[in-house]
């Protein structure tokens, strides 16, 4: 068969489809490992193709014999749309990914068949059962082996980012109320044979990688004989941490700087401990933030953080806060997102459930719309506060201090442009987020 893989177009984002054909979308190109992952995964025999609509058009006079589509819940309306013109043009359609596995009823409404779950076991299956034209309407995939995963097919990916994905582990046992990780990829830490990492990150040309696990200190052990094995490498590196655990183990700390960390990306999410705990982000201490920034900083690691404004304890004062503190620690760069409740999680289940919820227009669901009625502030404010926040820290003068901190970090080495570009690349972002158009076409309609 001839089988077709399509990364759709994204419309928010640090970089987005409007984008292609210039330097950011190279330079700031978020690698994603979904498609050659499942690409990896088709039994031989096949041709198969890659195609990811923010860099090419899709022609549909083409003909494919199965057409697979990965799905965010803010692609979901635009994805629909593409399957069902593949469908027009008498192609089978498999849809795949967070959202179909959220909502599998709704998604096969327009496809032919869907994959809820992991892909990567289920896959050869739905490749089978498509060549003897015997499609089931669903397929569930397990939380897959990660000793048996094969490495992703990065020689199909056409236009490679600078900055490549890798991925050590799966699943988080956190339960976030806001988060659909470990709703998706489980509970349980899954951790790939270290030696089946360290073959793969040989393999891989750039300089400069991305870690895609939901965190590095999930299983802290694992991490540093991992930091131990890549430091013959001398490969560059981002990843997720929790900052109350890896400032408590300096160790960790001294073994991520020689193995490469450049930064960890760190969910502070709040500085309202009664946020924390109503979002059931037990690991986090408001507290010791400021501390544990400081340990960090003294291996000279980045730390860019992320914050998340409207939760039920969050007042309109979380934003001065949150803006002073967040000054006051000198982290290297800061995402600042309105809470979004992703469906088939806990939090969209329960604002759901209290009829809290002001629309399912999916497109919405970009963490820079009000999708749900807050409790303790108006939509409005809760928009305006985020951008607020957006605007003081993302402030050119105190972009500047932020680039001249890092770059003095690695003495002005060629990846020590890391952190000075997520700024660049932040700022860019919010601007055209939040700060381009008509404010109100932000809005649901009526809030005035």
């Amino acid at each position: 068969m001839r089988i077709l893989l399509v990364f759709p177009k994204i419309e928010h984002g640090v970089t987005t489809y409007r984008d292609r054909g210039t330097p950011f979308a190279k330079l700031f190109g978020n690698p994603s490992l979904s498609l050659p992952q499942v690409a990896a995964c088709t039994p031989p025999g096949h041709e198969i193709r890659i195609l990811n609509e923010n860099f090419e058009d899709i022609d549909f006079s083409e003909h494919w014999d199965l057409v697979g589509i990965n799905v965010l819940t803010m692609t979901a309306p635009h994805v629909y749309k593409l399957s069902e013109k593949f469908r027009e043009y008498g192609m089978k359609v498999v849809l795949g990914g967070y959202h179909p596995t959220a909502l599998p009823e709704e998604a096969k409404q327009h496809a032919d068949s869907v994959v809820i779950g992991e892909a990567e076991e289920v896959w050869p299956q739905v490749v089978h059962d498509a060549e003897k034209g015997k499609l089931k309407p669903f397929y569930y995939g397990s939380h897959a082996d990660p000793a048996k995963i094969p490495p992703p097919r990065r020689d199909l990916v056409k236009y490679p980012p600078l900055t490549e994905g890798i991925q050590a582990s799966r699943g988080c046992p956190n339960a976030c109320e806001f988060c659909a990780t470990s709703v998706f990829l489980g509970r349980k830490v899954r951790t790939r044979p270290i030696e089946h990492v360290i073959e793969e990150m040989k393999s891989i040309p750039n300089k400069v990688l991305i870690f895609r696990d939901a965190s590095m200190t999930l299983n802290v052990k694992y991490s540093m004989q991992l930091f131990k094995a890549m430091k013959p490498l001398k490969k560059k590196f981002i990843a997720n941490a929790n900052i109350n655990i890896i400032s408590r183990n300096e160790k960790f700390l001294r073994l991520a700087k020689e193995a490469g960390a450049i930064s960890f990306f760190v969910g502070f999410e709040s500085i309202n401990p009664a946020s924390l705990k109503e979002a059931h982000k037990i690991t986090n201490k408001a507290e010791g933030y400021e501390k544990a920034i400081k340990v960090v900083k003294k291996y000279d690691i980045g730390i860019v953080g992320g914050f998340i404004f409207g939760f039920d304890n969050d007042t309109p004062e979380i934003f001065d806060a949150t803006r002073d503190a967040v000054l006051s620690w000198e982290i290297d760069s800061a995402e600042f997102n309105i809470l979004t409740p992703y469906p088939g999680t806990p939090l969209y289940d329960r604002l759901d459930k209290e009829g809290r919820i002001l629309t399912k227009d999916w497109s919405k669901y970009t963490q820079a719309h009000v999708v749900y009625m807050p409790k303790q502030m108006t939509p409005k404010e809760l928009f305006e506060g985020t951008r607020k926040v957006i605007k003081s820290f993302y402030s050119m003068p105190e972009v500047i201090k932020r680039i001249y901190r890092s770059m003095k970090m690695d003495k002005f080495a060629p990846y020590s442009l890391s952190l000075p570009t997520i700024n660049i690349a932040m700022r860019r972002y919010y601007k055209r987020e939040f700060f381009n158009g008509n404010i109100k076409e932000k809005l649901p309609p009526g809030w005035t």
